[in-house]
């Protein structure tokens, strides 16, 4: 999959430690389907030089929680289980760009998928499943 810098992207608020990791940056395609990119820089790194794997989590449970809340009307959403499999590592200087997609909507759950390429590479797959909270908060 290639990255589209033509997509109506918009940068992830909320504070915390998406500022850390970020600009996450995120964009509605379809009903059902949404992206998100972050570029790789030095601070992703982990000690062999590739980007570390917590931060390839990060990014796919920050997308697909973030797509999850667009579905669910901006309720707040908060992720209940999510599972990854690392298929590659991502390097440096490269655009991790990820698509998420709604599989299944319930009253009170979201189930989500989503991948993770780094340029045109496929190097993470993930799965999980939101609650839509009934009280407030941040998405």
């Amino acid at each position: 999959m290639k990255y589209d810098p033509t997509l109506p992207w918009r940068e992830v608020r909320g504070g915390g430690f998406n500022e850390h990791i970020g600009p996450v940056m995120f964009a509605q395609v379809g009903e059902n389907e949404f992206h998100f990119a972050l570029q790789l820089q030095d601070k992703h790194m982990n000690s062999v030089g590739v980007a570390h794997g917590g931060l390839t989590m990060s990014i796919a449970d920050t997308g697909l929680g973030t797509a999850a809340f667009t579905a669910a009307g901006e309720k707040p959403v908060a992720t209940i289980d999510f599972e990854c499999d690392f298929l590659a590592p991502g390097k440096n200087g490269q655009m991790l760009h990820g698509v998420a997609r709604v599989v299944r909507k319930a009253r009170e759950f979201l189930f989500m998928e989503g991948d993770i390429y780094a340029d045109t590479r496929h190097i993470l797959r993930a799965s999980g499943i939101w609650v839509i909270r009934s009280g407030g908060g941040k998405p």
